[in-house]
């Protein structure tokens, strides 16, 4: 769960530079994601309807994310996080699992941190694309756990339609994203469990 909800954040984020990329001069694929690290703060929150596919599996389900806070809804699992708590609800288990995040995880669900890591740790550079779409390579500047990831971006609405990621162990991940959107800032419960909407419930506390 933890891959499809970086790679989903990942996609978020080039939403946000999808937004920095939408000027009358086009910029370079390094300055949209200089940019998008500020589009995405000032974005109150951003909503997508999303399917995931890895290893022949697929999973379909929507997020919300608020800067490093966020929420995740798929048929097997919902997941809040509100900065500091994770809260993982399997309603086939009936338990929620109540964990907080090491540095090493928040390093792979944090919005902010994926990007300063995208920024440091990745070159990108524009691939040839058709008159419907862009496209944008990152290519690793170390080994790390992702040798190439390729965005597409539909080039009449400059959202992104499609996150390609090719592990180092040759697998791939796909994010194809039906519908994206920025929304009004939303309650800070929105990003934690609450119990009282969820009778019978087994919380398990991992902390």
């Amino acid at each position: 769960m933890n891959r499809i909800i970086s790679t989903l954040i990942y996609a978020l984020v080039c939403v946000s530079a999808s937004f920095a990329a939408g000027s009358a001069t086009r910029p370079s694929a390094s300055e949209i994601m200089r940019q998008a690290g500020e589009k995405l703060r000032k974005a109150p929150a951003l909503e997508a309807v999303f399917t995931a596919t890895h290893s022949g599996q697929s999973v379909s389900g929507e997020i919300l994310l608020s800067g490093n806070r966020f929420k995740l809804v798929t048929p097997a699992l919902t997941t809040w996080y509100d900065g500091k708590t994770q809260w993982a609800y399997s309603p086939a288990a009936m338990e929620v699992n109540v964990s907080e995040p090491t540095s090493d995880e928040l390093s792979q669900i944090n919005p902010f941190e994926i990007l300063n890591a995208m920024q440091k740790s990745f070159s990108p550079r524009r691939l040839a694309s058709s008159n419907n779409e862009d496209k944008i390579e990152l290519t690793p500047k170390q080994k790390g756990e992702y040798s190439r990831i390729v965005i597409s971006f539909n080039s009449a609405t400059l959202y992104p339609t499609q996150i390609v990621f090719t592990g180092t162990d040759k697998s791939v991940t796909i994010i194809s994203l039906s519908s994206v959107k920025a929304v009004k800032a939303v309650p800070a419960d929105t990003f934690r469990f609450n119990p009282r909407l969820y009778p019978g419930v087994e919380i398990i506390d991992l902390r």
